[in-house]
């Protein structure tokens, strides 16, 4: 039986972010006798979640992974893994393209760092103690996996999401991606299209790949309003692919009264701000930030919520639709990854990922005349 994990993280238990590991790890907690966290980073944030009482944090290697400065100067100046990198970026034809390179750069920077503090920390030892190494991750830290040493005692399983999974949505290039699956013993995917796509690419991997949903935990019902408007919600980053400003688009297409509230922070924050204080003014919006991930099943049991929006141009299995549906809030959500998996006539509908705004507001319309008893009748 195994008896003890250790689970690498992007930054958990620091900041907001990979809300969905908190139920997970209780889980572990329960499962096996010591449960160990080890951070990539600590993020801009300081603040910290509890662990469960039995569940130890090791402490992380970066600040912060995006600080360019941060990254180059541990990455650079040290001694580890030169000419293996360089043997990738040769053999990838990396160097054939800018974005190509990049991409290869950065993750040799990364898992030089990585490399050093291993070696630094005498951590090889360390992961030895475990039975299994959980990366939480197809990116990030699990990028070292093909470079720990053969004799390693424990398994090594990795998740992967969507983002992590998918090459196409990482410029068709992720440096060592089949050295990484074929040194670890099972991959973890959130969608039954996941699991189809690392097995038509990586067929070694059949036999190999598990689907595991990440699920949400019943929270009860969302209440009813008898409101004479109709309330949206939204969660997710502010970004590119999350594409928050294509809800704006279409809110300006209806004229029915609308409140929504956004839940999620980014770099596009301010283009969706600017972008929405246009909207006429039938339409109260809110761009409510990140909430930790307690205060936002608080806001779903106690606020009532007419429909839940999810307009990404790429996902894997998105936790935010999952949990919205676990209150009963219907959703519309655009077909992209495993969301059709989930959303079904039942539980609301979904549109094609390159959709018009002016579509997203009948179908806002639609839903919003079959929550309203007066309209139905119409």
């Amino acid at each position: 039986m195994n008896k003890n994990i250790l689970i690498f993280t992007d930054s958990y238990p620091y900041g907001k972010a990979e809300p969905f590991l908190k139920t997970e790890l209780e889980y572990f907690a329960h499962s096996f006798e010591n449960v160990s966290v080890f951070p990539l980073e600590t993020g801009l944030g300081t603040e910290k979640r509890v662990l469960p009482e039995k569940v130890e944090m090791i402490k992380p290697v970066f600040r912060r992974i995006k600080n360019k400065k941060e990254l180059l100067m541990k990455g650079v100046f040290n001694s580890s893994l030169m000419a293996a990198l360089v043997k990738e970026g040769i053999r990838s034809g990396a160097w054939k393209s800018w974005t190509g390179f990049r991409i290869w750069f950065t993750h040799l920077l990364l898992v030089r760092r990585l490399s050093a503090e291993i070696r630094k920390r005498e951590l090889i030892q360390f992961f030895n103690r475990f039975d299994i190494l959980y990366f939480y991750w197809g990116l990030r830290w699990s990028q070292i996996i093909p470079f720990l040493p053969e004799e390693l005692k424990p398994k090594i399983i990795t998740r992967f999401h969507g983002s992590d999974l998918y090459e196409h949505t990482n410029h068709g290039y992720i440096p060592w991606r089949h050295q990484q699956l074929e040194r670890i013993n099972y991959a973890v995917v959130i969608s039954g299209k996941g699991e189809k796509y690392i097995e038509d690419m990586y067929p070694f991997m059949k036999g190999k790949t598990i689907v595991s949903r990440i699920g949400t935990t019943d929270y009860g019902l969302n209440p009813r309003s008898s409101s004479d408007a109709f309330r949206i919600v939204s969660c997710s980053n502010i970004n590119a692919v999350k594409r928050v400003e294509l809800i704006v688009q279409a809110l300006r297409h209806t004229k029915r009264n609308i409140e929504w509230i956004h839940f999620g922070d980014g770099p596009l924050k301010n283009k969706v701000e600017k972008l929405a204080s246009t909207l006429s003014p039938n339409i109260k919006w809110k761009l409510a930030g990140a909430l930790i991930h307690d205060e936002l099943m608080q806001y779903y049991q106690n606020s009532p919520v007419d429909l839940f929006l999810n307009v990404s141009s790429s996902e894997g299995v998105p936790v935010s639709v999952m949990e919205a549906m676990s209150f009963g809030i219907p959703v519309i959500a655009t077909n992209v990854g495993g969301t059709c998996e989930i959303v079904s006539e039942k539980t609301g509908l979904l549109i094609d990922k390159d959709f018009a705004p002016e579509l997203l507001a009948q179908k806002i319309e639609e839903m919003a005349g079959i929550s309203d008893p007066e309209e139905a009748r119409k």
